[in-house]
């Protein structure tokens, strides 16, 4: 999140904007860096509670080249790490 500088006077906050608009079909929010109860990041929709959209993954501005979903970045021990739409699974090379 980012905080006011001129902390203890001013105690304003504001979630991490990411550049991804909000993939849910009918809402204009953006996608956030957030932190749950357990302290591990995620990443929401700014509009919340309006649109419940949450995802794990950190979403990738670009859209899939294959059907237009959103992409993400995912990582395993075999494949390293790599980019991944959503809706159609296709794999992107970085």
């Amino acid at each position: 999140f980012a905080a006011c500088s001129r902390y203890p006077d001013c105690k304003g906050t504001a979630p991490l904007e990411i550049g991804v608009g909000c993939p849910r079909e009918g809402c204009s929010g953006r996608l956030v860096e957030k932190r749950s109860k357990r302290g591990r990041t995620f990443y929401g929709c700014n509009r919340y509670p309006e649109c419940d959209f949450a995802s794990w993954s950190k979403p990738v501005p670009a859209p899939c080249p294959d059907c237009g979903g959103l992409v993400v970045e995912k990582a395993s021990k075999a494949k390293g790490s790599f980019q991944q739409c959503t809706l159609c699974k296709l794999e992107i090379p970085e």
